[in-house]
């Protein structure tokens, strides 16, 4: 019975560490954007957090539950903060951010790492299968003009 329940203590520990690094890793991602430079930093550890990104991103497109990546941004620093529409933390004042505009009016912002693997992952889903529209317009560009 308390070896059951110390097993079972382990398993969860674990699994509250490597969530943990996980969070570490993006944090300092996030705060340093030459973490991921050659030298920067551990590369282990932030491909694991970005590889997640990827993997969260996708899983996101495919269950529509994320639209497509927008096919135009503006990026600027921000002068309020709001929440990344990828990652969901927030895009603190100062930072860069970028602004796009969905086909319904609704505005989005996002962190430059997530951007990337938002369009990357767009792209890749788009190409796999064509028949998904594109999240961006050509009336959406012409708003955001």
């Amino acid at each position: 019975m308390v070896i059951d329940s110390t097993c079972r203590l382990l398993r969860s520990n674990g699994q509250l560490l490597a969530a943990s690094r996980v969070l570490i890793a993006c944090s300092q991602r996030l705060l340093n954007p030459w973490h991921g430079i050659s030298g920067g930093g551990s590369d282990d550890i932030l491909d694991a957090a970005e590889s997640n990104l990827y993997q969260s991103v996708r899983a996101r497109l495919q269950h529509h539950t994320l639209p497509l990546a927008p096919k135009l941004v503006h990026a600027r620093r921000a002068t309020v903060e709001r929440v990344c529409i990828i990652c969901r933390r927030s895009i603190r004042p100062g930072s860069i951010q970028h602004e796009s505009v969905a086909a319904d009016g609704r505005k989005d912002w996002s962190h430059t790492l997530c951007l990337r693997v938002w369009v990357d992952a767009s792209v890749g889903l788009v190409a796999r299968f064509p028949a998904r529209s594109s999240g961006g317009s050509d009336d959406e560009a012409s708003r955001l003009a």
